[in-house]
C-alpha cells in the first residue's frame, strides 16, 4: 500500500501529499481551462485547435448528460465534465516518474517503522557510553545515530490521489448527496418520503414503508461501490506498474504505461456515467411520483 507524508491541520492528522496532489491537479486543470476559453471565437474562420478541443469535450459531457438524465441533464453537464478530468488528471499524477526524486537530495523520505525502532535503540545502547567517556564521543554517537536513521528512512514515491481512499470516498458521497437532492428538488415531500420508515399521504392518513429499508440500503451501498471500484484499481494500476519498473528497465514498463492510461480514461468514464446513472434514475423517479400524483 502507499505510505503517505504526514501532517496536522487544525489538530487532526491528514495526507499531506494528498493534499498538494489535489490543489496541484485543480491548479492544472484551471490553468488549462483559461488557456483553451482564451481561443474562443463566435467567428468559424476564427476556429482553431482550442476551440475544437473546448467544443469536442463539452459535446462529450453533453450527450452523456443527455442520454442518462434526459431533458434535465443540461445542469449537470458541468458537474459531470469537473469529476470526469479531475479522476483522470489524478489518475495519471499517479503514472508520472516520481522514482526519480530518489535523484534529489530535498526529497522527501518516509521513515521505517522497524528502522525508527533501530535508531531508537541504538541511541538507547550508547547512550551509557556517553555518559562512560564524556563529550568527546558524543559527536561520533550522534553521527552514528543519524546514520542509522537515515537507512531507516525510504524515498517517498509519488501516488494519485485516488490511491487515498478518502478522496473516492469523498466524490462518492458528492455524488450520492447530488443523486439524493437532485430527486428532492423535483419530487419534494412524496419523494423524501420513500426513505422514511413512516409515510403520511393526504386522504390516506399514515402507512407504514418497509420498502425503506431497501432505499437507505441502497443509498449507503451506492457511495461504497464508487469508492472501492476507484480507489482498487487505482492502487492496482500502480502497484503493476511500479512492480514491472522494477523487473524490467524499459520497453515493457512503457507498455504498461499506455495501458494504464487507457484505463485511467476508463476508470473516469465509469465513474461519471454511473453518476449520471444515478442522478438519472433519481430524476426519473421523481418525475413518475409527481405525475402519479397529478392523475
Amino acid at each position: 500500500m502507499t505510505q503517505h507524508i504526514t501532517g496536522e491541520i487544525l489538530g487532526q492528522s491528514v495526507h499531506v501529499d494528498t493534499l498538494y496532489y489535489a490543489w496541484a491537479s485543480m491548479a492544472v486543470i484551471l490553468a488549462v481551462a483559461i488557456f483553451l476559453s482564451a481561443g474562443l471565437s463566435n467567428d468559424p474562420e476564427k476556429y482553431g485547435a482550442r476551440q475544437l478541443i473546448s467544443e469536442g469535450l463539452y459535446s462529450f459531457f453533453a450527450s452523456l448528460v443527455r442520454d442518462q438524465i434526459g431533458k434535465r441533464g443540461e445542469r449537470y453537464i458541468a458537474l459531470i465534465g469537473s469529476i470526469f478530468i479531475f479522476i483522470l488528471v489524478n489518475y495519471y499524477a499517479g503514472l508520472l516518474p516520481w522514482k526519480l526524486g530518489e535523484f534529489f537530495p530535498w526529497w522527501p523520505k518516509l521513515p521505517s517503522e522497524h528502522g525508527a525502532h533501530a535508531a531508537g535503540a541504538h541511541t538507547t545502547a550508547t547512550a551509557h557510553a556517553v555518559e562512560a567517556h564524556g563529550a568527546a564521543v558524543a559527536e561520533h554517537v550522534h553521527s552514528a545515530s543519524e546514520s542509522v536513521a537515515s537507512h531507516a528512512a525510504h524515498i517517498w514515491h509519488g501516488a494519485s490521489t485516488c490511491a487515498d481512499i478518502n478522496v473516492p470516498a469523498a466524490l462518492a458521497i458528492l455524488v450520492v448527496v447530488i443523486y439524493f437532492f437532485s430527486g428532492a428538488m423535483i419530487g419534494g415531500w412524496k419523494y423524501i418520503q420513500m426513505f422514511l420508515p413512516i409515510n403520511y399521504n393526504k386522504g390516506k392518513g399514515i402507512s407504514l414503508n418497509l420498502m425503506c429499508l431497501i432505499e437507505i440500503m441502497d443509498l449507503a451501498i451506492r457511495p461504497l461501490t464508487l469508492t472501492l471500484r476507484l480507489f482498487a484499481n487505482t492502487v492496482a494500476g500502480e502497484t503493476l506498474l511500479a512492480t514491472f519498473i522494477g523487473l524490467v528497465a524499459l520497453v515493457l514498463p512503457i507498455v504498461v504505461l499506455g495501458f494504464e492510461m487507457f484505463v485511467g480514461v476508463l476508470q473516469a468514464f465509469l465513474f461519471t456515467i454511473l453518476t449520471c446513472v444515478y442522478v438519472g434514475g433519481a430524476v426519473q423517479h421523481a418525475e413518475h411520483l409527481i405525475h402519479d400524483e397529478h392523475h
